[in-house]
């Protein structure tokens, strides 16, 4: 592996050619190679106590990589017993580029390719801590009914059953004593203060020495007594009744509650029954008198829409008796005429 630094891209940091998939090649094994890096050969962990040089391996092919150079060299730690719940601390690797620069050299020499000088990106030795995530376990279900693991859905293949908190689960879920014990222990190795994770301890209630020798009374909180009052007759109806004692109404949703509360219910409260269909309100309107028209010959009266007397023949004319009769027109005062006349005359009307 050669430590040669070559010139940056004249692009300014955008890749172009093979340069392109020389960069994504080296983003799909970043992942690999720290999974990889992060284990120590047990030879170097034995030679490393005693002071002397790690053997070297020999060579393999030019399609594997060898673990003297991708493994980074670890000063190994003296032999102490590791406590079953401890965190092993951080592996952190020194030359990161160079590990990267090996890895593409042999995947270039698995498919026979060779890079060119120019696209070789000098690496840089920048420490890289190794990501430590703990182990995770897949969660199964089964179904209660026929024993058939559930697969992506909820639904069980085999008998059509909805996933229910009856179908066992592997492994089982931990309860919140196991989970507060651990997170308890991790941030006590981190010297943290676990702050916010232990429950509220519940206060015992305030009770009173009862008068009378019996149960001591216990201090509750105050709540407001919930009323509601029957939109009909105004009647209050009983504790726990839907039905109104007076004018037998069944509780609905124009009924009154006293305290409102239509921030959380706007569209009736729980147990009310939808509003019974009451007839419009009345429009009062002016009275009116029917009119009817008599023969002026016979007396006999028309019928509604009849233009001849159904007894002598008469036609319906200005003759024709009215009941009740038309009010006359009552007749302008001369004395306004006069004032509204000679009030015209004085008027002069100019031109333009």
């Amino acid at each position: 592996m050669s430590n040669q630094r070559t010139p940056k891209q004249p692009n300014g940091g955008k890749h172009e050619g093979f340069s392109k998939y020389l960069h994504r090649m080296r983003t799909v094994f970043r992942k690999a190679s720290s999974s990889r890096s992060g284990s120590v050969p047990r030879s170097q962990e034995t030679s490393g106590g005693s002071g002397s040089e790690p053997s070297k391996p020999v060579p393999p092919k030019a399609t594997t990589l060898s673990k003297a150079t991708v493994m980074p060299k670890e000063t190994p730690a003296p032999a102490t017993e590791i406590a079953p719940n401890s965190v092993p601390e951080p592996t952190v690797f020194k030359h990161w580029g160079a590990i990267q620069e090996e890895k593409t050299r042999a995947l270039f020499a698995k498919y026979g390719l060779t890079p060119e000088p120019g696209e070789w990106r000098s690496h840089n030795d920048m420490a890289v801590q190794r990501v430590a995530k703990p182990i995770r376990m897949r969660v199964r279900r089964t179904c209660h009914r026929c024993q058939t693991t559930f697969g992506p859905d909820k639904l069980c293949t085999n008998c059509q059953h909805v996933r229910c908190k009856k179908c066992p689960r592997y492994p089982a879920a931990k309860t919140h004593d196991q989970t507060a014990t651990a997170l308890h222990t991790i941030l006590a190795q981190k010297d943290k203060n676990p702050t916010g994770t232990q429950r509220k301890v519940k206060e015992p209630p305030l009770t009173l020495p009862s008068r009378t020798g019996g149960q001591d009374l216990v201090r509750k909180q105050i709540k407001q007594r919930v009323r509601r009052t029957c939109h009909r007759c105004c009647t209050t109806f009983a504790p726990g009744a839907t039905e109104c004692n007076s004018c037998k109404h069944t509780r609905c949703k124009k009924c009154p509650r006293d305290p409102p509360k239509l921030h959380k219910y706007p569209d009736g409260y729980p147990g009310d029954a939808e509003p019974p269909e009451e007839p419009p309100a009345r429009t009062w309107r002016k009275p009116r008198m029917r009119v009817r028209y008599s023969c002026h010959q016979c007396s006999t009266l028309y019928l509604p829409g009849q233009m001849i007397c159904s007894d002598c023949g008469q036609e319906k004319g200005a003759e024709t008796i009215r009941d009740p009769p038309k009010k006359p027109k009552p007749e302008p005062d001369p004395e306004v005429v006069r004032r509204v006349e000679e009030r015209l005359a004085k008027l002069t009307i100019s031109a333009g």
